[in-house]
């Protein structure tokens, strides 16, 4: 009733700003509520002891004595006290509340206050990469990469500039130029190499049409995709030697030019597409390479060098296909490929499809016990040598295996001759000599 009191002798004092109208009623009803719930929870208890005790009658008040009525007056005063408590934790209750949301609009004002500083540095980033001198376009880089290390949330967005930065060739390539976009590469390798912070944070790279001299990629990770369509590698050497490519590679139209193309000991997780890509150098070496996700595609690509090593392949699961190609007058070495095979039956397979081999030399390795699992489709083998490397150690287990080389609709020209027990027959197969 004293707070009804209250509430009513509040309301008709002067009206005040409208957020304090709205503090001091949600305090006043939060108060009442708090009272209300007290008033209900006693009157509860008393009523239930009560019921206990059987509804007793109260003897009137002529009966009680002087030390009676001041151990009723303690109960009032402590059943009084009791309420002034409530009251006391309402009002602890709403400041707790309140210095919460203080707190919560403090941390909101920093993170805001942070993203509006991010974004100027991002900003100021961007003109200096802008300039017409070499040395400011560099201190860009290392800002960009700054800002990237600290804002995770726009880390993408930093790689996108610089990416696309390397992107756009320059119409006169002035002096500095090369070792600025030498300082972009260098700060993604240090990002993604062994010791790096971004070889778990799932970053994209689009690296379409860009230019790399001596390009070195080598045990980098790749959590996000990476494209190099219509790039082009040139100079000594391109090397992604020991890298993982989590996310997908994409290579349509590429150009490895390189003397030497290495991808050895690489891994493949996700899907990797060399569509049209040309090798033009020497030596392409793909030695040691692991496929654990897939597929893994050549298609329509083609291979200029004069020896292409795909020896050591291990296939955990999916598939490495060939696709309508030609390989001419090359050392194709498959040596070892099936002997890290984890997978079984259909789910891991070599596949040569509408593949033609003219003058080249097949280097094979039996070292598996998994059938179905090289095969050539629709293709043919014109004057190839296919040589089988047998190891004395695995001559007895080779003669208990089944047979492993699948063909379909293969034809044989040119005194071609595959060993008759590596192959495996099917009523499709057509062998033309």
């Amino acid at each position: 009733m004293l707070a009804a009191v209250a509430i009513s002798l509040g309301r008709r004092r002067p009206r005040l700003t409208f957020p304090q109208v709205r503090v001091r009623r949600g305090i006043a009803m939060s108060v009442l509520a708090w009272l209300f719930i007290a008033i209900v929870v006693a009157g509860g208890t008393a009523g239930g002891l009560l019921w206990f005790l059987g509804w007793p009658h109260l003897p009137n008040a002529a009966v009680f004595d002087v030390t009676q009525v001041l151990d009723l007056l303690k109960i009032a005063l402590s059943v009084v006290a009791g309420f002034g408590g409530v009251v006391l934790l309402a009002v602890n209750y709403r400041k707790q509340r309140v210095t919460e949301n203080e707190h919560a609009l403090a941390v909101e004002k920093a993170k805001r206050e942070t993203v509006q500083g991010f974004n100027e540095r991002l900003g100021t980033a961007a003109e200096q990469l802008a300039h017409d001198s070499p040395a400011v376009r560099l201190t860009g880089v290392y800002a960009l990469a700054g800002l990237a290390d600290d804002w995770d949330d726009k880390r993408q967005v930093c790689v996108d500039v610089l990416c696309g930065y390397l992107r756009i060739a320059p119409e006169v390539v002035s002096p500095g130029e090369a070792e600025v976009r030498q300082a972009i590469l260098r700060m993604f390798r240090d990002r993604l190499g062994p010791s790096g912070g971004w070889r778990r944070s799932p970053v994209d790279f689009d690296f379409t049409g860009v230019t790399f001299d001596n390009a070195d990629f080598s045990e980098l990770r790749f959590a996000g995709s990476v494209v190099f369509d219509r790039a082009e590698f040139l100079r000594d050497l391109t090397s992604f030697a020991g890298s993982v490519f989590v996310g997908g590679l994409s290579c349509h139209g590429t150009r490895f030019a390189a003397h030497h193309t290495t991808f050895a000991r690489a891994w493949f997780t996700g899907k990797a597409e060399f569509v049209g890509a040309e090798f033009a150098g020497r030596e392409l070496s793909f030695r040691g390479w692991e496929v654990a996700g897939g597929p893994v595609d050549f298609y329509r690509c083609r291979f200029l060098a004069e020896r292409l090593d795909f020896s050591s392949l291990g296939l955990q699961a999916g598939v490495v296909r060939f696709g309508k190609l030609d390989f001419v007058d090359i050392e194709l070495d498959l040596r070892n490929v099936v002997s890290n095979w984890v997978g079984d039956g259909g789910l891991a397979r070599l596949t040569f499809e509408d593949v033609r081999f003219l003058r080249c030399r097949l280097d094979l390795e039996t070292h598996s016990s998994h059938e179905r699992m090289v095969w050539f489709v629709n293709s043919v083998l014109d004057t190839v040598t296919v040589a089988v490397d047998e190891l004395e150690e695995l001559k007895p287990w080779l003669t208990a295996a089944e047979p492993w080389l699948n063909f379909r609709d293969v034809e044989l020209r040119g005194g071609t001759v595959v060993p008759e027990r590596y192959l495996r027959r099917s009523a499709q197969q057509r062998l033309d000599h």
